[in-house]
């Protein structure tokens, strides 16, 4: 009988990749500046490899190398192949190479178990936090060090990554981190503890005997001894509307953002929908986001913005009715001294209708309309949500995942659409609907999985 024991392994050793990695970054010596002088604080760090990481973390330009680095290397066809040949009955697949694909194959590799493959449809990896490589929005948890924990536990992390060679905190001073700050953390772990493939779409999963096929599409079919779906919150749910130019979903909206000159000559915005993604898309608009690549306020400011949500309409219901981090949006609902003002809650539903050049919303054209209005998941033959049970880890009633009931496949994160416990409504993080997705509620869920999960075997 083969050992299927966990192994335990020495997470301080960098992995090939990661390895690679330190080596680019040292060639360029303006992009390993970063990295050099944060070894003269190596005592700090509980390894060599999260000081050199920090380092590079922290260098803006040893970041991009870093970031290039990564990219190229995930996007390299022949080793594509090579780590799809490398799937059998003993090894696990990732659906998505998110925050959720990264804490699954984190915690998986340091608890002793075999690196996951991870198969991301698009080119980028890291999510939705790496829709873009620029900053295009901020965090919704402050940016504090420390370990996981709950909301309102001022020694805990909220925006922490378990297992992961450095975390979010490392990588900014900020007061809320940017997209990129978290995707970076991601990136790296998925470097460290999986192998990735991009531009792999996920068409179907079946049953192959007491394992899995994966149907890839224009790849053929490999096989796993189990699936991990962690994809995510999915698409949006009105990019039917939307026609790239004057309507855009918030990928596309962040995606605009991250280039140059986004809102140039852009005087009227509609905003649809009244959750965290519509509010990081106003706070865009209204230049209270990450400052976007070559913009400035004499050349390329919105005058008027007009926001279809059901919130506060004004400036004191706003600072009654909505968390902290979104205060700042609040004073713009003030008349300003002449009695105008640049923000403007509609309450009320609204679609948007495409005209040449233009936005058409309840009778007004607007120079551009963002439509945040939720996202659904992409079909997958054999993966649907009804076909997903809760699942507890032995001896506990915490539900941690959905299990398929027919395959050995399980969902992870908001793909998961996990209940929120007696704890977390005591608590009152169930009166935020939003707290449903969240990292900090999640992480520890989807962590405990896979530290607890048996090793897949070859038969």
């Amino acid at each position: 009988m083969p050992d299927t024991s966990p192994q335990l392994i020495d997470p301080a050793a960098p992995s090939e990749q990661i390895e690679s990695l330190l080596t680019a970054v040292a060639a360029k010596p303006d992009a390993s500046e970063g990295m050099r002088t944060m070894m003269q604080r190596a005592s700090e760090f509980p390894n060599r490899l999260a000081a050199q990481l920090t380092g590079i973390a922290l260098d803006p330009y040893g970041r991009q190398v870093a970031d290039q680095f990564l990219d190229a290397y995930w996007s390299d066809e022949p080793r594509q192949q090579a780590a799809l040949r490398a799937t059998g009955t003993d090894r696990e697949v990732i659906i998505g190479s998110g925050f959720h694909a990264a804490v699954y194959a984190a915690v998986r590799v340091r608890s002793g178990f075999g690196k996951p493959l991870v198969l991301e449809r698009n080119d980028r990896v890291g999510g939705v936090f790496a829709m873009t490589a620029r900053p295009a929005f901020y965090l919704n948890s402050r940016n504090r060090a420390g370990n996981a924990g709950l909301a309102g536990d001022q020694g805990a992390s909220l925006n922490y990554l378990p297992g992961a060679p450095i975390q979010a905190a490392n990588v900014s001073m900020a007061e809320y981190q940017t997209n990129t700050d978290m995707a970076f953390v991601i990136r790296l772990a998925l470097a460290q503890f999986a192998d990735v493939v991009t531009n792999a779409d996920v068409q179907a999963v079946a049953r192959d005997g007491a394992a899995v096929e994966v149907l890839l599409a224009g790849r053929g079919a490999i096989t796993a001894g189990r699936v991990i779906d962690a994809r995510g919150l999915g698409d949006p749910n009105d990019q039917d509307l939307a026609n790239g130019t004057t309507i855009l979903t918030f990928p596309q909206f962040m995606q605009r953002m991250a280039g140059m000159w986004p809102l140039r000559g852009v005087r009227r915005v509609a905003v649809i929908g009244g959750g965290d993604s519509a509010k990081c898309a106003v706070e865009a608009v209204l230049g209270i986001g990450p400052q976007p690549y070559m913009a400035a306020a004499a050349l390329d400011s919105v005058d008027r913005v007009d926001w279809y949500a059901e919130l506060p309409a004004t400036c004191e219901g706003w600072q009654d009715d909505i968390r902290g981090r979104y205060q700042a949006i609040g004073r713009y609902l003030r008349p300003d001294r002449l009695g105008g003002r640049r923000l403007t809650v509609l309450q009320r539903r609204a679609r948007p209708v495409a005209l040449p050049g233009l936005g058409l919303v309840d009778g007004r054209t607007y120079d551009l309309v963002v439509v945040c209005t939720g996202n659904r998941e992409a079909d997958i033959d054999g993966l649907d949500l009804a076909s997903f049970y809760e699942y507890t880890i032995a001896g506990s009633t915490l539900v941690v995942a959905r299990e398929h009931y027919d395959l050995p496949a399980f969902r992870v994160g908001p793909h998961a659409r996990l209940p929120f416990t007696a704890r977390e409504r005591e608590d009152g993080i169930a009166d935020i609907p939003a707290n449903a997705v969240s990292m900090f509620r999640t992480a520890s869920k989807t962590a405990a999985l896979a530290a607890t999960l048996p090793a897949v075997t070859q038969d």
